[in-house]
């Protein structure tokens, strides 16, 4: 056992001396969930779903960011949906959705949120305010609203 011990720590030691890549990736490798979200009720709004999904980010709870998030999204952004390389995501504020559109669902709104990160690692993305619209869809009104995209409004 102390063995097993011994060289996991060793592992994780090498891989942040010798292997730097690892470390950006390192939350995916092994996911570190901080807490459980509770996922919204299926009529929830997008303001709720919105909210959701970013505590869940927060928390690193895979299951909820699985739950809210559209597998086309999850596609494009690693299977994790955003920000597992934050080490600190704190919500700031969620602004009031308003009508939009995209190629990813039939209805489509915008919600404006903003909140602070800290990453893991040094690298193109500094810590700081992140000031991003979310978009949430859905193709029928019996469908839960999920996320389908995210950038700069």
């Amino acid at each position: 056992m102390a063995i097993a011990v011994v060289l996991a720590v060793a592992t994780v030691a090498i891989s942040f001396q010798v292997l730097p890549v690892l470390r950006v990736e390192w939350c995916k490798l092994f996911p570190e969930k901080r807490s459980a979200v509770t996922v919204p009720p299926m009529d929830a709004g997008p303001k709720q779903v919105v909210v959701a999904y970013l505590n869940a980010v927060a928390a690193r709870d895979h299951d909820t960011v699985h739950a809210l998030a559209a597998p086309s999204f999850l596609a494009r952004h690693g299977g994790d949906g955003i920000g597992c390389s934050y080490r600190r995501l704190d919500l700031a504020w969620v602004g009031e959705p308003r009508a939009d559109s995209s190629p990813y669902a039939r209805q489509v709104f915008s919600v404006p949120t903003r909140y602070r990160v800290e990453m893991e690692e040094a690298g193109p993305e500094s810590d700081g305010e992140r000031r991003y619209d979310v978009l949430v869809g859905r193709n029928a009104p019996s469908e839960r609203w999920r996320i389908i995209d995210y950038g700069n409004g």
